[in-house]
C-alpha cells in the first residue's frame, strides 16, 4: 500500500466526513455542558476528560459503525462491484488502504475530541497523570473497531439499510449496560462495552487491568471485521468470528480479577503536598495543588484558634472522602470537596474558609452529620456566631441552634472548652452523640 492510494482514500472516501462528525460531535458534547455550566464532570482533571469522552461514545460508537458500513457500500452505489471482482487484485489488497484511512480519521476525529477539552482542562489543574492516556487509547481503539466492524458487515450485507440499521441497533446495544448498572450494578460483561457506565471523579481512574483487558477484545473485535471486509470467500468469512472470541477469551480473566466497577483510586491525585515554610504544616491531595497557596494562610489562622483546646492540632490536611479513620489528634482534616479546582476553595472569602476548616472544631464529619454542633463548635472558636460563611435554616432548626450557643456561652469558661474538646474528641473516632456532648457535656 503506497502513500499516494492512501492519500487518495483519505480524499475520496468517507472517512474524512466520518472523522469530521465524530470531531464535531464530540467537542459539541463536552462544550455543551458549558450551556448549563456542568463542566464539572470532565474539566477538574485530565482523567475525568478521558473518561467523559469513553460515556460519550454511547453516541459516537454506533456513528462509527453506521459510517464504515455506508463506506462499504460504495462500489455497490457505484456500479463498479462485479468490474472490480475480474481483477486479479486479491480484495483484500483493495480493502486495506480505504481500512486504513478509515481508522486514521477516526482516531483524529477522536483526538480532535481531546484537544478541545484539553484547552480547559490545562488551565484548571497541574496534576498530569500517566493513567488518562490508556483510558483516552483504548477509546480511539475502540472507534477503530466499530469502523472497520461496520465495513465487514457492511460487505456482507451490502444494502442500503444496513448503516441505518447498525446505527440504531448499536446505540440500543450500548444502552444495555448502562441500565444494567443503574439496577444492579457494574460487572465484568458492561466492562466489554466502550462506553463507560460508571462515573469518575478527580481522585479515581480506571484499572491498568482493566484497559488491557478492554483492549484485548476491542483489538479481536476490529480483527474480526477486517476479516469480514476481506475474506475473498465464504469460508474464509466462516472464521471471521475467531478474532473477537479470542480478545473475549483474553479479556475476561483480567476483567474477573478487576475491580467490579473497573476504578480504582489514583494513588498519584491523593498523594499529599504540603508546605515547606517554617508555618505550621498545610497539606492538600496532589490533584489540588494549585490550592496551597491559597489555602495556607487561612489553615494556619484556624490553626492558631484552635490552639485554645487541649492537646491542640499542628497541621491541616486535605482528605478524600474514603480516607480511614481515625482521625489523628493533632491533625485538622478538610474534606476534598470543600475545592472546585479552577474556582478555588468554595468559600466566600477567607474568614468563610477558616470557619469551614473549624467546623466540629477541625474534624471530619461523621455520619449522620451533626450539622448544627459542627457549626456552632466554628463559631465558638471563630468568636462569632454564626461565623462567616454559615447559612443557618429557618425555623425549628434556627431555634435550636441559637438555644444551643446561648446555653454553651452561659457555663463558664472552661466548661465551654471542656464541652467543644469534648465534641473534638467524639468527632475524631465517630463515636458518641455530639449533640448530647455540646448540651450537657462529658459524663
Amino acid at each position: 500500500m503506497t502513500a499516494r492510494i492512501l492519500g487518495i482514500e483519505l480524499r475520496r472516501s468517507t472517512a474524512a466526513v466520518l472523522g469530521v462528525l465524530v470531531a464535531a460531535f464530540g467537542a459539541a458534547g463536552l462544550w455543551s455542558l458549558a450551556l448549563s455550566r456542568q463542566t464539572e464532570l470532565w474539566d477538574a482533571q485530565w482523567t475525568m476528560l478521558a473518561a467523559f469522552q469513553r460515556i460519550m461514545l454511547v453516541l459516537l460508537w454506533p456513528l462509527a459503525l453506521g459510517g464504515g458500513a455506508w463506506q462499504a457500500r460504495r462500489d455497490r452505489r457505484c456500479g463498479m462491484e462485479e468490474l472490480l471482482g475480474t481483477t486479479p487484485t486479491p480484495v483484500w489488497r483493495r480493502a486495506l488502504p480505504t481500512a486504513v484511512a478509515m481508522g486514521v480519521c477516526l482516531v483524529l476525529g477522536y483526538l480532535a475530541t481531546l484537544a478541545a477539552g484539553a484547552v480547559r482542562v490545562a488551565g484548571k489543574t497541574g496534576y498530569l497523570p500517566g493513567g488518562w492516556l490508556h483510558i483516552a487509547a483504548v477509546g480511539a481503539l475502540t472507534l477503530v473497531a466499530a469502523g472497520w466492524l461496520g465495513m465487514g458487515i457492511g460487505r456482507l450485507l451490502p444494502s442500503a439499510y444496513t448503516p441505518p440499521v447498525l446505527v440504531v441497533a448499536g446505540f440500543l446495544v450500548l444502552l444495555l449496560p448502562v441500565q444494567l448498572s443503574k439496577s444492579t450494578g457494574p460487572g465484568p460483561a458492561s466492562l466489554l462495552a466502550p462506553n463507560l457506565t460508571t462515573d469518575l471523579d478527580e481522585f479515581t481512574t480506571i484499572a491498568g487491568s482493566v484497559s488491557l483487558a478492554q483492549a484485548l477484545w476491542f483489538t479481536g473485535l476490529a480483527g474480526t471485521g477486517l476479516v469480514l471486509l476481506m475474506a475473498a470467500r465464504r469460508r474464509t468469512a466462516a472464521a471471521a468470528p475467531l478474532p473477537a472470541l479470542l480478545g473475549l477469551a483474553l479479556a475476561m480473566p483480567l476483567l474477573g480479577a478487576a475491580p467490579a466497577s473497573g476504578l480504582q483510586r489514583d494513588a498519584g491525585a491523593t498523594a499529599e503536598v504540603c508546605t515547606r515554610d517554617d508555618g505550621p504544616t498545610v497539606c492538600v491531595t496532589k490533584a489540588h495543588e494549585r490550592g496551597l497557596a491559597e489555602l495556607a494562610g487561612p489553615a494556619r489562622r484556624a490553626l492558631k484558634l484552635l490552639a485554645k483546646l487541649p492537646d491542640a492540632p499542628t497541621s491541616v490536611h486535605e482528605v478524600t472522602g474514603d480516607r480511614p479513620g481515625p482521625q489523628p489528634a493533632r491533625e485538622v482534616w478538610l474534606h476534598s470537596d470543600t475545592y472546585a479546582p479552577g474556582r478555588g476553595w468554595v468559600a466566600d472569602g477567607d474568614d468563610a474558609l477558616v470557619a469551614r476548616i473549624l467546623a466540629g472544631a477541625g474534624t471530619r464529619p461523621c455520619e449522620p452529620v451533626a450539622y448544627g454542633t459542627r457549626a456552632i463548635a466554628a463559631a465558638w472558636l471563630y468568636g462569632r456566631y454564626p461565623a462567616p460563611g454559615q447559612d443557618i435554616p429557618p425555623g425549628e432548626e434556627a431555634d435550636a441552634r441559637n438555644a444551643a450557643w446561648r446555653t454553651l456561652r452561659a457555663l463558664p469558661a472552661e466548661e465551654q472548652t471542656r464541652r467543644i474538646a469534648a465534641v473534638r474528641e467524639a468527632e475524631l473516632n465517630c463515636r458518641g452523640d455530639v449533640d448530647e456532648l455540646l448540651a450537657k457535656g462529658a459524663s
